[in-house]
């Protein structure tokens, strides 16, 4: 009876714990054997080059976490077999399964001698995009704050695979610029990205709204690549301030502040409402419209916002030059009140301006629906219900309606379902950093206006320049998460 029944029932038991930890191992091999070789996908190779790489790393893994002939187990097949699938959406899926033959040590007695196991390990990613977006106005420098913020965007830079994922940078202040294209050749084209990130000066104001459109233009007109992981990480020190646009030349007098234009810098402003004094025709003699950027020159120290005070204009004919090593200046034009191309004479720039439009130079919203209130000619003024191009404030509120505006266009094209990152450094402005406009630009679930039917991002605050590194090492993290 013992021999019989109890003796093969002991058998069975042994036989089946020990082809229990062996399942165990293999599926854990071939897991891990999947997450490496989706990581090791290039997107710059063939799909049969990618074959091949993937397969020589899951073997490579597979081996480590399942050696040759564990507990006498015999690999079906020498290898691990690899399948990768690549879809229109930019999904690449890798599929490692695994067979073994595993000796039984107890049921050879009922006739049985071998067990056959077998496991399927896959992992999914996607094609990361990343776009980088960096303030490096004049705070920035001011507060030694634009080293540190180099280095935390490098070691952002890092955590990405040169030849699988995408990564370009953008830099704005007075202007904004496409410092490096996206490509998956950031870490090994000369030069590489974090080369030109070293290359950073920090100065002038802060036109976040310009730099935002222009990250989505690259993601659409650039990378192109609906259904992949497309970010953009916005990275600022301050509330907007400049706004770029396509300006009408005033061609009509009328009565509002004066920068003091018959005075050499630096001018007096005339803040009293009741001694507005009359504005005269432009002298411009270039067509009708002036380009360029309008900014809150009046250096805000906190709410409520300058109603009075300078205003910045840098204007051209031909568009404002910018470049990552420089401040944008004023650019002289026949007959225009700003006399030549020294930043100090800025001020002088509005004056040629007759009114800010109602859209920025990529289509954004300026008014956006009434998101931060702007300040508009009056009765009696020729420009009546226009909005007021000599007031700081409206410059500012303009500059943050349409930066949101911007936030707004690029995560409702829902062809490339692109996600907002934002951070804000603190303490380094008079002004705060405003919580709700980059939880708004993020779409953070905290923004005022959070909308859970678009792709939702975070806002990360960072107190103090010390916290920069571990601000874009969590976004890195969330942004690897959902590649994955």
């Amino acid at each position: 009876m013992i021999t019989t029944v109890v003796l093969p029932l002991v058998g069975l038991a042994i036989d089946g714990s020990v082809g229990y930890w062996l399942k165990a191992k293999l599926s854990s091999a071939v897991d891990a054997a999947a997450l490496a070789a989706g990581r090791s996908l290039s997107v710059g190779l063939t799909l049969q080059a990618q074959i091949n790489s993937a397969t020589q790393t899951a073997q490579t893994y597979f081996a480590a976490n399942f050696p040759t002939g564990l507990m006498g187990t015999a690999l079906v097949g020498g290898q691990p077999n690899v399948a990768i699938a690549q879809t229109g959406t930019h999904t690449r899926t890798v599929t490692v399964s695994a067979t073994v033959t595993a000796p039984l040590y107890f049921m050879p007695i009922l006739g049985i001698r071998t067990a056959t196991l077998a496991a399927t390990g896959q992992a999914t990613r996607r094609d990361a995009n990343v776009m980088l977006v960096l303030d490096r106005s004049n705070s920035m420098n001011v507060t030694s704050s634009c080293a540190p913020m180099v280095a935390s965007a490098q070691s952002f830079v890092n955590q990405f695979v040169d030849g699988r994922d995408q990564v370009g940078l953008i830099t704005f202040q007075t202007g904004a610029n496409v410092d490096y294209a996206p490509t998956i050749h950031f870490k090994s084209n000369s030069p590489s990205l974090n080369s030109v990130l070293n290359t950073l000066q920090c100065t002038g104001d802060t036109s976040s709204a310009q730099a935002l459109s222009m990250a989505y233009t690259e993601i659409k007109n650039v990378i192109n690549q609906p259904g992949a992981l497309n970010v953009v990480l916005f990275f600022t020190d301050g509330q907007p301030n400049g706004l770029v646009a396509t300006f009408p030349i005033k061609t009509q007098a009328d009565i509002r502040y004066d920068p003091g234009v018959n005075q050499p810098p630096p001018m007096l402003y005339n803040t009293n409402p009741a001694n507005l004094i009359p504005e005269p025709v432009s002298g411009c003699n270039i067509h009708d419209n002036l380009t360029g950027v309008i900014a809150d020159g009046s250096q805000e120290t906190g709410l409520p916002l300058n109603a009075t005070g300078y205003t910045a204009a840098v204007l051209s004919a031909a568009g404002v030059p910018i470049s990552s090593t420089a401040s944008p200046t004023t650019i002289n034009a026949p007959g225009c009140m700003f006399p030549n191309s020294n930043w100090q004479y800025s001020i002088y720039g509005r004056v040629d301006v007759a009114y800010i439009p109602t859209t920025d130079a990529y289509g954004n919203s300026v008014v956006d629906g009434n998101y931060k209130p702007l300040d508009l000619f009056p009765s009696g003024n020729p420009y009546v219900g226009q909005i007021r191009p000599d007031m700081p404030r409206t410059a500012r509120y303009a500059s943050e309606n349409a930066a949101d505006s911007a936030a707004m266009t690029i995560r409702s094209d829902s062809t490339y379902g692109t996600i907002i990152y934002s951070i804000g450094l603190g303490g380094n402005e008079a002004m705060p950093i405003d919580t709700d406009f980059l939880e708004r630009v993020a779409n953070d679930p905290r923004a005022s206006n959070f909308d859970s039917t678009k792709p939702v991002g975070l806002f990360i605050y960072a107190s103090n320049k010390s916290e920069l590194s571990s601000a874009f090492q969590q976004i890195a993290s969330q942004i690897l998460r959902l590649s994955q």
